[in-house]
């Protein structure tokens, strides 16, 4: 992993799935990714199966955006609330202001994309981009006359990029504009499950190996889940409990 200064150093990155309504720790698992934008899917996946439930909502930072993933969900019956990152589509390459991308409405009937200065871009080329497969929509004999060329572009015309699984991404983000709170919500749940764990110095793991530190992180989890639950229960409830569900010794 990349440390602040640029150094590196062995690590994990552990992924929490918190339950909001108790805020009990789900899912707890170390992965040896140094982001999270390809760990949302089997997070949410795991912590669907987990609570053996029908359906889900997850709620996670921009930080695990990504379209895969929430298509991925969406496949899993999960209904996302994660944020988009920031993105540069409103500045050329001069650094110029230019019309951001959200100024084009996308037309789903005809595929085509209607830009501020009402022209219509069909779907052109199709290419690829970090990987990732992408439609471009363009119309160059019309930004060629066109009076808002200076703001659209810096180039001969203009392009848009889409993403072939866009319209996931999409729903998704109107789910995120009409519930903002969720969003909100989501730092005072599992932020503060990570803010107990460093407090009690479960950061530092002292063994070394995906296994052995999964088998820590488990360990805390279990730590952290006894004692949110004997805030919850008095300890007989809890008793009376274990000995329904686990079985006994022979």
């Amino acid at each position: 992993m990349k440390g602040a200064h640029g150094e590196y150093f062995l690590g994990y990155n552990v992924q929490v799935a918190v339950d909001a309504k108790h805020d009990l720790i789900v899912v707890a698992d170390p992965v040896a990714a140094a982001n999270d934008r390809g760990q949302l899917g089997p997070l949410a996946t795991a912590a669907k199966a987990a609570l053996q439930a029908e359906s889900l909502r997850a709620v996670a930072d921009k930080g695990y955006h990504e379209a895969d993933q929430l298509e991925a969900c969406e496949a899993a019956g999960v209904e996302t609330f994660v944020p988009e990152p920031g993105s540069t589509s409103g500045q050329g390459k001069d650094g110029q202001a230019i019309f951001a991308k959200t100024e084009f409405r996308y037309a789903p009937t005809t595929d085509t994309y209607h830009c501020p200065g009402g022209q219509t871009l069909p779907r052109g080329t199709q290419d690829k981009k970090d990987g990732k497969d992408r439609l471009l929509y363009y119309a160059a004999a019309a930004c060629r006359d066109c009076p808002l060329k200076r703001q659209c572009t810096t180039g001969e015309y203009r392009r848009i990029a889409r993403r072939v699984n866009e319209a996931v991404v999409e729903r998704a983000a109107a789910r995120v504009a009409a519930q903002p709170q969720l969003v909100a919500e989501r730092k005072t749940i599992v932020e503060h499950v990570f803010g107990t764990l460093r407090l009690w110095h479960h950061d530092d793991f002292l063994l070394r190996g995906l296994e052995k530190v999964c088998a820590e992180v488990h360990l805390s989890a279990l730590t952290y889940n006894l004692r949110r639950v004997l805030n919850l229960l008095p300890l007989e409830n809890l008793l009376a409990a274990l000995k329904t569900t686990v079985p006994a010794a022979n």
